[in-house]
């Protein structure tokens, strides 16, 4: 049984490429269809005197003198400076449980610096988005206007 389904598989598999593989070769001479008229295209023809215009511009080649520029730039930044950075922080990061704690949501150290901070009268209303506000029912009434305009 289980012979009979793999040759049947192999034979549907045959078939489906012999399909997919006729439309890869090239009709012959009876069997082509009629010419079509043609019409100027100027796509066609600014896209063909193209590579004519190439002829006029500077190869795209590394000189001599750019590659050692690069080089000098390049290979202290890439060998000396970017890994002792990466090396760097990433000491800080595993010596230190504050480290970069302001990137942390919800790290106790943080915290405790918002809660000082919003204990200073100046910043004590920072999050609250209608602090400040002269007139809170005139703003109120003016967004309640500006989406009666603005609603669908």
């Amino acid at each position: 049984m289980a012979r009979n389904t793999g040759r049947l598989l192999a034979a549907a598999g045959v078939c489906m490429a012999l399909l997919l593989v006729g439309p890869c070769f090239v009709p012959g001479p009876l069997a082509a269809p009629a010419p079509e008229v043609v019409t100027f295209n100027p796509a066609l023809a600014a896209s063909a005197a193209l590579p004519v215009l190439t002829m006029l511009a500077e190869d795209a080649e590394a000189k001599y003198g750019d590659s050692r520029r690069w080089s000098a730039v390049l290979v202290p930044l890439t060998t000396l400076v970017i890994p002792a950075v990466a090396m760097g922080i990433f000491t800080i990061y595993v010596s230190s449980d504050d480290a970069f704690y302001q990137f942390r949501p919800g790290h106790p150290r943080g915290m405790r610096e918002e809660k000082e901070l919003y204990s200073n009268p100046l910043y004590a209303g920072r999050k609250n988005p209608m602090e400040g506000l002269v007139n809170k029912d005139d703003f109120e009434k003016g967004l309640d206007e500006a989406w009666e305009r603005a609603k669908p």
